[in-house]
């Protein structure tokens, strides 16, 4: 249910009430051994240890990350955040798709419930899963939609023309002044560049994920027909959620860095202004 790509997992780890304690504690010993010479350092500094330990370890950690994720599913249910309100945020299209996962998503519980009632412990543990990737598979939908919005408005090749001009032009500046401003352009110019190209792949993760959850769902749903026993569907489930959180960061590193709805104010104010004081949308 939560788009989880918008969570910052280091930041929740750091902000956790468990990491909290522990830098209260440090700081209370450092205080409680401050008469005693480089007693404080010593303990600051095992203390920074083990926090960047935490900080590098405990984030991309899969039990981490779907503890907040539920975390944050209860939070967006309290508040009336659910499945049909990220539902309704979709482009026709994306909705299309959402509707055929979930037709098939509900075909498969309708096949566990024809199950011996001695198999309800594990159908109902692989419905759970499922339930977990069928919010995945709108998380991906909801995150395609912002790359696909993004790029749309990001012209690669025009920004290259740009960069090709004003370097020319930086060549016969004259004005030291002049220089400066345009290397800042040139900056700017070339981060965007750099932008567009991370956020072109990282999409292209996003699409082939959200097409191995589709194949996925179909895969699950024949097995269900067939199969006799539905542990035989418990370990391929378990790869894929363990695949899918691994994704997650892929996927997390480059949507800090992506706007959440680019808009043309967003690029406007990202734009340096030109000699005579106006702005270019390029």
């Amino acid at each position: 249910m939560s788009d989880h790509h918008s969570i910052n997992f280091s930041r929740e780890a750091f902000l956790h009430p468990v990491n909290l304690g522990f830098l209260l504690t440090v700081s209370f010993l450092a205080l409680l051994n401050s008469g005693t010479p480089w007693m404080p350092t010593i303990i600051f500094s095992m203390g920074l240890g083990l926090e960047l330990l935490y900080l590098g370890m405990v984030p991309h950690k899969p039990w981490f990350r779907q503890h907040i994720v539920c975390r944050r599913n209860e939070e967006l249910r309290r508040s009336g955040q659910t499945e049909k309100n990220q539902f309704d945020q979709l482009e026709g299209a994306s909705q299309k798709l959402f509707l055929a996962f979930r037709a098939i998503y509900e075909k498969i519980r309708t096949n566990f419930q024809r199950m011996p009632e001695s198999s309800r412990p594990l159908t109902d543990q692989l419905t759970e899963r499922l339930d977990q990737m069928k919010s995945e598979y709108l998380a991906h939908l909801m995150l395609q939609e912002r790359y696909r919005e993004y790029l749309d408005h990001s012209s690669p090749e025009s920004i290259t023309i740009e960069i090709h001009n004003l370097k020319k032009e930086m060549e016969s500046a004259t004005s030291e002044r002049l220089l400066e401003v345009k290397q800042r352009r040139l900056q700017i110019l070339e981060k965007r560049l750099n932008r567009h190209h991370i956020a072109a792949e990282k999409a292209e993760i996003c699409r082939s994920q959200q097409q191995t959850m589709e194949d996925a769902i179909r895969y699950v749903y024949e097995k269900s027909i067939t199969m006799s026993h539905p542990g035989e569907l418990g370990g391929h489930l378990d790869r894929l959620i363990s695949e899918l959180e691994e994704t997650s960061a892929i996927i997390q590193d480059i949507d800090d860095d992506i706007p959440p709805t680019y808009t043309v104010l967003s690029q406007l104010e990202s734009q340096p202004e030109d000699e005579h004081g106006s702005y270019v949308i390029r």
